[in-house]
């Protein structure tokens, strides 16, 4: 039997080209999508000394502000002081006295305490809308709904009146944000479907540079699933690929004829009957016709 011309059937080569391709393709995406974040990360906050204490405002300003309630008129006296706070720093300067070590669950607990406290936020805005406000020098004020590692659930509101150039705005973007603002309140708000949640409501300060898109939820997970998928399809089609290859390579085996097995043109009875008898059971042999038999 010869040689198979090709180990492959139907479109095994093709297949695994694909796949090998589309992997390939698709981490090379991963790559440059998490080198590009990288590049924006936080630095990572690490214990060094005593830290600062944290000092709520007791301005009367703040005194009719309560939390889990939505914002009301009783709410202006402190949030007009927090926008023209906001407005008499400069970004840099309150970046600088922005703390990086509250999170949501602070503010959740205890807001009573981080009252008119300055923090700073890096993360994603899923909604950036604006209204009219007299509370404003330019009559419009924006409000930035961004969520952040520790609060994927909770979102932050972000409320400034002086937005980059461009920004987009809308009720489903995708932006790659910073924020840097005093912390008025935790809000009350009704959801899509009409539940009550809360939110920490911040006025400041926004940045944001074009050309930064950040991911929606969800859209981090698919693209592993789907790389994983056709990473568990290369590596099968791969193990087939190399089975066949092997079974290609190793020849079939042969079967040979003892050398002592006889050749019709040069045997006689007497040797057939001794070969027959050397290679079959004694029982399993019938006697030569020639033989006498026994009684």
């Amino acid at each position: 039997m010869g040689r198979r011309s090709s180990f492959f059937r139907g479109s095994e080569l093709p297949r695994l080209l694909f796949l090998a391709a589309a992997m390939v393709v698709g981490w090379v995406v991963v790559w440059n999508y998490a080198q590009k974040f990288n590049l924006a990360a936080e630095q990572e906050l690490k214990v060094n000394g005593k830290p600062d204490p944290i000092v709520a405002d007791k301005s009367v300003e703040f005194e009719t502000v309560t939390d889990r309630t939505p914002l009301e008129f009783r709410d202006n006296a402190a949030y007009s002081m927090l926008l023209a706070r906001a407005r008499a720093r400069t970004p840099d300067e309150l970046a600088a006295a922005a703390r990086r070590d509250i999170v949501v669950a602070h503010l959740w607990q205890n807001p009573q305490q981080y009252r008119g406290v300055p923090m700073h936020l890096l993360g994603t805005a899923l909604r950036i809308l604006r209204y009219q406000s007299k509370l404003s020098p330019t009559d419009w004020l924006y409000e930035a709904w961004i969520i952040t590692p520790d609060a994927t659930r909770l979102p932050y509101v972000c409320v400034f009146d002086e937005p980059p150039e461009g920004l987009p705005i809308g009720g489903n973007v995708s932006e790659r944000v910073v924020f840097n603002g005093y912390f008025l309140k935790i809000m009350k708000y009704h959801a899509g479907d009409n539940t009550a949640r809360g939110a920490p409501v911040l006025v400041g300060r926004i940045g944001w540079k074009p050309g930064e898109p950040a991911p929606k939820p969800g859209e981090n997970s698919l693209l592993r699933w789907t790389l994983i998928i056709l990473g568990t399809l290369f590596f099968a089609s791969l193990v087939r690929w190399i089975f066949q290859l092997r079974k290609f390579l190793n020849p079939p085996r042969r079967s040979f004829l003892s050398a002592t097995t006889p050749v019709n043109e040069a045997i006689d009875p007497a040797g057939l009957d001794a070969w027959v008898r050397s290679v079959a059971p004694e029982e399993a042999v019938a006697p030569h016709p020639g033989a006498t038999a026994q009684e």
